[in-house]
């Protein structure tokens, strides 16, 4: 009689419609599957409810110039799913957290949460904390966080629940925190003194790009890879992308988005690249601007001369997990904030000029080696979680 494998589950992000997300879920799926050879490893089809109705009113921005954009994306978006994530769907409807915690602990072997779960904000946007995320129900099964974030979280709801998050934090036998200041939080509340706590890198560093047929879809849509291109990647930000189209069109460069639709690129494909073509088409284009995390890395991964604009403007750099990114490859002065006093858009754009003319010089040669050192850091991890729960 043949023994049922052991079953780890992941919570994560997975179902939001974001490339950065998407590849994240993926690629922790794998490294676990890698990792656990034998074990069922699965995604859990869960999706906070304050989370999935941000993200189904999105659906219906009426708006923009492509007729049902962010809807066609999100249907896009369920058929990668259903095709690349291995996903665990039998979870039953219109259950509470805690039952659902309760159901969890009988019937898995392992449960593990990552991404930008851990944030504790006063919105709606996020799960109201304590959440799904942290795991508050006491069980005896091991629990992992792997990439975890708090980066968006409000200081002062972070020391008024200080004791409770540390008791949620000893709850967890390993913790890989994936920015500075998770990272420091989680030193600071973390009561339990064994188990593992790292510093680890992004999973999307494990994702390999390429194989794709995104040269394709760009030259379907109009883009001709002959002349040169901008990746426009922001969002909500009108003045300073019309500000930037005007330079850039002036110099004879076609202008793309290629996830949130941005009215100043000539092309917008968030509707239609896939999350694995969304990774490689940054190797197409001949600079980017982007506020995204996800982004930058596959600007780094790709060798992509880029700057960063912060996109939640009121963090500190100490929060920032775009600063915290590129300070960890040397590359600071890649980093902007549009609320920082000395910033102005004529000085933004003529950096950004500078640090194109330098890529091949004082960025590209240093990208390689620190992206190998991040991979090798993830399995270094996994040794160390199979070790911790075996």
């Amino acid at each position: 009689m043949e023994n049922n494998p052991k079953k780890v589950r992941i919570l994560s992000f997975h179902h939001i419609p974001n490339s950065g997300a998407f590849l994240f879920a993926y690629s922790l799926q794998n490294i676990f599957k890698h990792g656990f050879q034998g074990f069922d490893v699965k995604l859990l089809n869960y999706k906070s409810k304050r989370l999935a109705a941000y993200e189904y009113a999105k659906r219906y921005k009426f708006l923009q110039k492509i007729p049902l954009f962010y809807f066609r994306r999100a249907q896009m978006w369920n058929e990668q799913i259903h095709s690349f994530l291995d996903v665990d769907t039998e979870l039953p409807y219109f259950s509470g957290e805690k039952s659902l915690q309760q159901l969890f602990a009988k019937k898995y072997d392992a449960l593990v949460v990552g991404m930008d779960v851990w944030c504790i904000t006063q919105g709606t946007e996020r799960p109201k904390f304590p959440n799904i995320y942290w795991l508050p129900e006491k069980t005896n099964i091991p629990k992992i966080a792997y990439g975890v974030s708090a980066y968006e979280s409000d200081p002062n709801l972070i020391q008024r629940s200080s004791k409770e998050i540390g008791e949620y934090l000893d709850g967890f036998d390993v913790i890989g925190a994936r920015d500075s200041f998770t990272y420091q939080m989680i030193r600071d509340l973390r009561n339990r003194k064994d188990g593992i706590v790292e510093h680890i890198p992004d999973p999307a560093f494990l994702y390999e790009v390429g194989g794709t047929q995104v040269a394709e879809k760009f030259r379907s849509a109009g883009l001709d890879l002959t002349r040169p291109i901008l990746g426009l990647l922001m969002f909500g930000n009108k003045k300073l992308s019309a500000e930037i189209r005007a330079q850039y069109k002036a110099r004879g460069y076609q202008i793309v988005a290629l996830n949130m639709y941005n009215s100043a690129a000539d092309f917008n494909l968030g509707h239609i690249l896939t999350p694995f073509e969304w990774a490689e088409a940054f190797r197409y284009l001949s600079f980017c601007i982007t506020d995204r995390f996800h982004g930058s890395i596959f600007c780094l991964k790709n060798k992509t001369p880029f700057v960063g604009l912060e996109y939640k403007q009121s963090l500190p750099r100490s929060q920032s997990k775009l600063f915290d990114l590129l300070g960890s490859f040397g590359f600071e002065s890649l980093y902007f904030n549009q609320i920082d006093e000395n910033f102005k858009t004529e000085h933004f754009l003529f950096h950004a000029d500078e640090v194109k003319n330098a890529w091949q010089s004082s960025f590209a040669p240093h990208i390689d080696r620190q992206i190998e050192t991040r991979k090798q850091a993830h399995f270094d991890f996994m040794a160390k979680i199979k070790d911790q729960i075996s």
